[in-house]
């Protein structure tokens, strides 16, 4: 898996890991099964009871099977924020260059021009119907699979054109390694409401300054800029010490994100 070095608008770089050859053939696998279930049941169930004639036959599978498989992936990355339920059970998701979700647009490019992609949720169709188009179908993919292979970053074509990137969610697997702090709700008072303006990405280049600063002066004035740019990114107002700052914020942060 290729690494992934982003810098938040604080400066701080994240590391992520592309999602694995493995880890996606196995999230497609899981997306095809779902739409084989799909197709099985409205042929072998919702057609029979709508009865209809073989006039509108053809224009029904089109719109009650083919174009909403061919919406699935769209759909899904949409509104489950980058992930298919095959993305979600194998622990992988689809993000900007940024490491922020992708915007609508985004989405939108990368589904267009991912079209060996489309075509393979239409594989389960083809072996009911059509199987000798099988072959042609399997050839329009070939190209998004070499980019996959060969890219730096593991991204298909339409990945490429939308700057996006499909990436490992798991991979730090560590609570030590993760924003993840064990407040106390009873007792825990936050100092900063501010920081949910934040994103997660941001709150983890914050514990991972705190957790590898070094004694040096310029570590101490790295960490003082940082600050300085947060409180006026969130329009607060504290005399904190830099270090005794970013760690209420972290702790704020879980203290909210906990119990939302």
């Amino acid at each position: 898996m290729a690494a992934i070095i982003i810098s938040t608008p604080f400066n701080i770089d994240l590391e992520f890991r592309t999602a694995s050859i493995n880890k996606r053939l196995l999230a497609w696998a899981i997306d095809i099964l779902i739409i084989s279930l799909y197709y099985y049941l409205m042929l072998r169930f919702i057609y029979p009871i709508l009865g209809m004639e073989q006039a509108i036959d053809t224009a029904a599978e089109l719109f009650i099977i083919i174009i909403p498989v061919l919406l699935y992936q769209l759909s899904f990355e949409l509104f489950m924020n980058g992930q298919t339920i095959g993305k979600k059970l194998t622990g992988i998701k689809v993000i900007d260059r940024e490491g922020q979700e992708p915007t609508w647009g985004q989405y939108i490019i990368r589904w267009l021009l991912c079209v060996g992609n489309l075509f393979i949720y239409i594989i389960p169709y083809l072996l009911l119907r059509a199987p000798v188009a099988l072959l042609f179908f399997m050839v329009l993919y070939l190209p998004d699979f070499l980019c996959v292979v060969i890219s730096a970053r593991s991204q298909r074509i339409g990945d490429l054109a939308a700057g996006t990137v499909v990436i490992d969610k798991n991979y730090a697997s560590n609570i030590q390694e993760t924003i993840y702090l064990d407040i106390e709700p009873e007792s825990y008072q936050p100092v900063f409401p501010a920081v949910m303006r934040l994103t997660d990405r941001d709150i983890n280049g914050i514990r991972n300054l705190i957790s590898n600063r070094r004694t040096s002066r310029d570590s101490a004035i790295y960490m003082a800029q940082v600050m300085e740019k947060i409180k006026k990114v969130l329009s607060i107002e504290s005399d904190m010490e830099p270090l005794d700052f970013l760690q209420q914020l972290l702790q704020d942060y879980n203290y909210y994100t906990q119990n939302s």
